[in-house]
């Protein structure tokens, strides 16, 4: 029998794809980012003592559950973590595909779309990334195409579908619910329905919206797991940042003011210093979001804007606006309050604002003559070549100097030797340092020389610890042994604490 696999859903292509892009990271792997030893050690302690041991080590330990539950077929914890995000990027590719079909349901536009996201730089970038974040991002896009679907034909099921996306989003990162209680707003804006229908689908989905949040309060607290406490521990990571925020000692006023601006211009510009950081801050949040949608997307979506083919219907829009709303939002609250923002935290911006970019590029293509098709299509072809090298192709260096140090520790130290580094990848793997996943990449004078004669001290080394180490309270007390990857380069040291 004969099958036809072009009426085969492009959607399909798309996902058999990514998975295919995850295995070659699980054949290749790179060396594992430093958050992902927390999830290990979480895993750990879930395969080992129980569900309640887990939650009470970190607060967010659904995603450490799954690595230990998938481990359980004979994975490594890193490998299980790689394998679980491959799904999660599956079901992100799915959901990114079925939100831009509601546009659309031209199979040029699906196939711009499908390839849109696999070859997004910034986002398969953190294919490696053994985080919870692809479980986040995969679940709330879900959710967003599933809050169209009942915006359209008014179905019960997916407001569910739409409710339950974002609750299991809300199991790795809590933000999915202030877009679980926002997203719904949007439906009152939609000006298909007569104004009556649009109140009566918003009372709808917001009354199935906070039933499910009772339900799942409810279901936590039976098994066993103190909402209220995993809520006040999630808001203890972060006490420190707001009591430094709101209770700022005037002393620290006054010399911030001093380093920013020179003695005299500060007794005058003190009392602005909050709309100084306000404004820095949020050129931060740009500079940010720039980094996080890529240099690429973003020539594209400006490009569309400035042509008028980003115009899309209310409809389609407005729960688009909620979300980068509620992102935003988030964004610049966390920025003001931790003073620090990664890529990784603006990746929803990013990937919802990535929905224009196949629109775009589809009304391009469908607006030139056909005499100058060919020469388009090579273009395009150009774009996402570029693209997909950007994605999965790196150009920084590799660390093989940290296996090559592990490997040398392993047959250069005994077991009962002690061990001091600020390297995690080297805490876990030598097994010489029990809380691995806190390892910092700071080192302070104490720590250096916590050990005994005999120990030994494997430092990453950057401007901080090449300072610290060549200090006269330090170096005595040093013998560098070897370095990685040679002793030219050095950028791993290994040394030995001798008594001078």
């Amino acid at each position: 029998m004969n099958y036809n696999w072009r009426k085969l859903d492009i959607r399909i292509y798309a996902v058999m794809a990514s998975l295919l892009i995850s295995v070659y990271t699980l054949a290749f792997p790179d060396s594992p980012n430093n958050d992902a030893y927390i999830y290990i050690r979480t895993a750990d302690l879930f395969l080992n003592e129980g569900l309640s041991a887990a939650f009470q080590y970190y607060e967010w330990a659904t995603y450490s559950m799954l690595l230990g539950l998938v481990s359980l077929i004979g994975l490594d914890l890193f490998s299980a973590g790689l394998l679980v995000n491959a799904l999660f990027y599956a079901v992100l590719v799915f959901a990114f595909v079925s939100l831009v079909k509601e546009i659309d349901d031209s199979k040029k536009l699906s196939v711009f779309a499908a390839i849109s996201i696999l070859v997004y730089p910034q986002l398969n970038e953190y294919r490696y990334f053994i985080i919870r974040d692809p479980g986040f991002w995969a679940f709330s896009v879900l959710a967003l195409w599933q809050y169209l679907q009942y915006s359209s034909s008014r179905s019960i099921i997916h407001a569910f579908a739409f409710c339950g996306s974002l609750l299991i989003a809300a199991t790795f990162r809590v933000e999915a619910v202030a877009y679980l209680l926002v997203t719904p707003l949007a439906i009152l804006f939609d000006n298909r329905h007569e104004r009556k229908v649009c109140i009566r689908l918003f009372f709808t989905l917001t009354g199935i919206t906070v039933s499910a949040i009772v339900l799942a309060t409810v279901f936590l607290s039976i098994i066993g797991l103190d909402v209220s406490g995993l809520f006040l521990g999630f808001i203890s990571v972060y006490q420190p940042f707001i009591d430094s925020f709101f209770n700022s000692d005037q002393a620290q006023i006054t010399e911030l003011s001093r380093l920013l601006f020179n003695e005299h211009a500060a007794s005058h510009s003190q009392e602005y210093i909050t709309i100084f950081l306000g404004a820095g801050f949020f050129a931060i949040l740009l500079a940010t979001l720039f980094k996080a949608i890529g240099g690429s997307y973003l020539a594209v979506i400006i490009f569309g804007a400035f042509k008028k083919h980003i115009q899309l219907s209310r409809y389609f829009v407005t729960p688009l606006i909620a979300y980068l709303l509620v992102n935003a939002l988030i964004l610049f609250a966390f920025l003001f309050i931790t003073k620090f923002l990664t890529t990784r935290y603006a990746m929803l911006f990013c990937i919802v604002l990535a929905v224009f970019v196949p629109v775009i590029l589809w009304r391009v293509i469908s607006s030139i003559r056909v005499e100058k098709l060919k020469a388009a299509y090579i273009v395009l072809a150009l774009f996402f070549t570029y693209c997909g090298i950007d994605s999965y192709y790196s150009f920084g260096g590799k660390k093989d100097y940290v296996l090559d140090s592990i490997n040398w520790l392993s047959e250069n130290t005994t077991s009962t030797s002690g061990l001091v580094t600020n390297n995690r990848a080297i805490a876990y793997s030598t097994g010489k340092v029990e809380n691995y996943d806190v390892v910092l990449r700071l080192l302070t004078e104490q720590q250096v020389l916590s050990g005994v004669a005999g120990d030994t001290i494997a430092i990453e080394m950057n401007r901080e610890m090449e300072g610290l180490l060549s200090s006269t309270s330090i170096a005595p007390y040093l013998k560098l042994q070897t370095a990685f990857p040679d002793m030219q380069k050095q950028r791993l040291r290994i040394y030995q604490r001798i008594n001078p």
